[in-house]
């Protein structure tokens, strides 16, 4: 909670966050990353309400950049996130649902892989350590890195790279082919983005 208190804190057009912003390509308009992700490209690679089906609503798309991306970074993650350029998170939750099934999606991008697979190793750590342990678990996302793990029967935790990007995807959904369909579907909003 408090990512989504620092990131919806950084002012964001409301119209803009909930219209199909798309994703934005980089590196010359070729889908191939020259570098790291920007705010404004980390904002573009979380998916919009409409991505998620008529199901799903959500709040704004929120990103920050700098020091404030880092501090985020280092508390979700415990490690000392040095290289973060940028963070974002977006919520959903099923709407009408007794279930209350629901999803987070936060994203750091760094620097170098080589930040990003250490920000990965120790947010997986993090999430390992928690009581009630969770089962670790096998997800096939496309992603560079992929630790997940499952709590229940209606909550998955995956925690991806993509280049110089983590991806941390919480789902609290009843439905396992929907909660895996929402990791991978960061994934490829990633891939596109870089």
């Amino acid at each position: 909670m408090a990512l989504v208190a620092a990131l919806t804190g950084c002012g964001s057009d409301g119209n803009a966050a909930d219209s199909a912003v798309g994703v934005v390509e980089i590196g010359g308009g070729k889908g191939k990353s020259s570098g790291p992700l920007s705010a404004e490209q980390v904002r573009a690679a979380l998916p919009t309400n409409e991505m998620l089906g008529d199901v799903f609503v959500g709040d704004d798309l929120a990103a920050i950049e700098g020091e404030p991306a880092r501090l985020q970074c280092a508390e979700d993650t415990g490690t000392p996130c040095t290289g973060v350029v940028a963070a974002g998170h977006k919520e959903a939750a099923a709407r009408g649902n007794a279930d209350d099934d629901e999803v987070e999606f936060t994203l750091f991008s760094f620097d170098s892989k080589e930040s990003a697979s250490a920000a990965v190793k120790g947010l997986a750590a993090k999430i390992r350590s928690r009581e009630p342990a969770p089962e670790p678990t096998k997800l096939a996302t496309g992603a560079d890195e992929t630790e997940a793990f499952t709590n229940g029967r209606s909550s998955t935790r995956a925690v991806m790279r993509v280049g110089n990007v983590v991806a941390y995807v919480q789902a609290s959904i009843y439905d396992a082919e929907n909660r895996n369909h929402m990791a991978t579907l960061q994934v490829d909003l990633l891939k596109k983005a870089g």
